[in-house]
């Protein structure tokens, strides 16, 4: 056994340590480090904005409701939700009228990422609640910075677990490879910034492939060992029970997942399948309960997704709607939907997973198997998961994405981004190493290559950033100006109802369909306007529209979109101040505000006071 090498003594000793020894290794380990960190740090600066995504902004205010005592109740009050908690409270022979006189629960989220949220609330000084920089070009909100340094963190395991995916699969380099790949994945920064639980599910999906990677290994030993394989099944379920409490779209993994379990659970298929299925449900059946309870419906407001962006439902109709139809047979507008979302996905979206062409090298490496089976069967798993998702995400996609970028939590593919990575740097080591390098530093320099290759949009996300708009739809400073003119139990309406409820905060319901009931004999479900909803309900005092509106073109919203009244009511009222015969909100604040795009229509002239 040999003994390990004395440290360095001396001056000439320490700097031949550190030009030929193993100091050399660490002194390169800590300039990477320092520059990946000097990186970083420019990016974020540059980079880092207020929330953009609507589910960032309702998943953040519904933490800080949970953190504040009030349960899991909302802001961001739908009127399709509405419209599902009167048909429960009928059902239950209770009073309808009454369901906006208490706050609302939500019922289009699940639970796990808001109580994680409402954790770090609580970590945090009361005082930083709802407290806005005073510049908000250049500062974030204190909250969406802490939830951003939260989602960092998230990263970090990322980082962490997909290079021991990559060690455990084929090597330390591999790993490595994997690991810095996904350091320099513009798209990953964009959403540990966004908000969203997009790096939480990254979390899970790699544990869930350490699990089946674990799994594999136990079933293809010569005796495999009966109790860790269950113990590893119930551990894969309960994972993808985790990742369905945080966004419902994934409980669908428990098909490719249980299917796989089966598949190599040889001897004990059943017992493995069971235990899987019974460790998902335990997690998931709670919630479930609770939505029945609630409104009748197992996964609430979040159930009829699949309607949203189909013919009878276009772009954000189904969430505003107050009557929707819901009892028709929309099977065949469903279908198309689906087939129209694969078709995207597969021709535009695939090939760039992530963001980047790794996931390119990984398609191509299907047509090359490895030498190790276990690598092929867990890399199909990888494969039936990728299918999955492809169908759900086609069949829950909706006009978010269109209306906000890709940065959404509409993107269900990128979750399975890392694990792909994964493969994929194993691929590339692999066609590397077909190579014979005259010298061993060409390997290397060509690996540091293409991680700066793929990594460079986050790159070109280090130069100085660009200005932000006057007109943006979110001014934070404006939104909490306008709701501080209101008291606090006011009932806004709005076009961006989110941001009202985050940035406000208040209570506020998502601009009904239409703003006045109409002659016109064209016009479907009357019961759609404004009246019926502040008169059959609870009254709403205030008005807030947004240039998220404001922005919209003419011609295709204002005048041909028989749904986009409040687009023309906007107008109108910028043009003259012409009000509909009998509205109840006289007044409205103009100035500065109106020329921006910002327009307040209240019941009283708060702002006078």
């Amino acid at each position: 056994m040999t003994n390990p090498p004395s440290p360095p003594r001396g001056t000439q000793t320490f700097v031949h340590y550190l030009e030929e020894g193993m100091g050399r290794v660490w002194l390169r380990r800590l300039l990477t480090v320092v520059l990946v960190g000097i990186a970083i740090a420019l990016y974020q600066n540059n980079e880092a904005k207020n929330f953009r995504a609507p589910e960032a902004m309702d998943l953040a205010q519904l933490g800080r409701n949970l953190a504040a005592g009030q349960g899991y109740t909302t802001g961001f009050i739908r009127p399709l939700s509405v419209h599902l908690l009167e048909d429960q409270a009928v059902r239950k022979g209770v009073d309808p009228r009454a369901v906006l006189l208490t706050r609302h629960p939500d019922l289009e989220n699940p639970p796990l990422y808001p109580a994680i949220l409402a954790v770090v609330f609580k970590a945090m000084p009361v005082s930083w609640w709802a407290q806005l920089p005073s510049n908000e070009f250049y500062r974030r909100p204190m909250e969406e910075a802490v939830i951003s340094v939260m989602n960092l963190g998230f990263f970090a395991l990322v980082v962490a677990l997909a290079g021991w995916l990559g060690t455990r699969l084929f090597d330390a380099t591999a790993g490595a490879l994997a690991a810095a790949l996904i350091v320099g994945t513009n798209l990953f920064w964009q959403f540990a910034n966004s908000g969203l639980p997009t790096l939480l599910l990254m979390v899970f999906l790699l544990l869930l492939l350490h699990l089946l990677l674990g799994f594999e290994r136990e079933a293809a030993s010569e005796v495999p060992r009966r109790g860790r394989l269950l113990l590893l099944a119930a551990g894969a379920g309960g994972m993808v029970g985790l990742m369905f409490l945080t966004q419902y779209s994934f409980g669908w993994l428990v098909v490719p997942v249980t299917g796989f379990l089966a598949w190599r659970g040889i001897g004990i298929r059943g017992r493995v399948l069971g235990l899987a299925l019974v460790a998902f449900l335990i997690l998931a059946a709670p919630w479930i309960a609770r939505n029945l309870s609630a409104c009748g419906h197992p996964f609430g407001t979040a159930g009829f997704t699949v309607l949203a962006g189909t013919d009878s439902f276009p772009g954000d109709r189904l969430q505003r709607s107050q009557h929707p139809e819901l009892d028709r047979d929309l099977i065949w507008e469903v279908i198309f939907k689906v087939r129209t979302g694969v078709s995207e996905i597969l021709g535009n979206e695939l090939i760039r997973m992530g963001g980047t062409w790794v996931s390119l090298v990984f398609l191509v490496g299907l047509l090359v198997p490895f030498g190790n089976p276990s690598l092929n069967r867990l890399r199909g798993a990888l494969v039936a998961m990728l299918v999955t998702v492809v169908l759900v995400q086609a069949g829950v996609r909706g006009w978010i994405t269109k209306e906000f970028g890709p940065v959404t939590s509409e993107d269900l593919l990128v979750v399975l981004a890392p694990g792909v990575m994964v493969w994929g740097a194993g691929f590339l080591i692999t066609l590397i190493d077909q190579i014979e390098w005259e010298y061993p530093f060409l390997r290397t320099w060509s690996l540091w290559g293409l991680v700066t290759v793929f990594s460079a949009p986050f790159l070109i996300g280090i130069l100085p950033p660009k200005g932000l708009s006057l007109s943006e739809p979110y001014r934070p400073s404006v939104i909490r100006e306008f709701a501080d003119f209101t008291p606090k139990s006011t009932l806004f309406m709005s076009d961006v109802p989110w941001a009202v409820a985050w940035y406000g905060p208040r209570e506020c319901v998502w601009t009904s369909l239409r703003v006045a009931d109409t002659a016109d004999a064209n016009v479907r479900n009357r019961r759609e306007d404004f009246f019926v909803f502040t008169e059959a309900r609870r009254p709403i005092e205030a008005v807030y529209l947004s240039p998220y509106w404001a922005d919209k073109p003419l011609l295709s919203s204002y005048i041909a979109d028989l749904d986009f009244e409040w687009g023309r009511f906007y107008l109108e009222v910028m043009r003259g101040s012409n009000l509909p015969s009998g509205f109840p909100l006289k007044h409205v604040l103009g100035g500065p505000y109106m020329a921006a795009g910002h327009f307040l229509l209240a019941a009283k002239p708060w702002w006078k006071n």
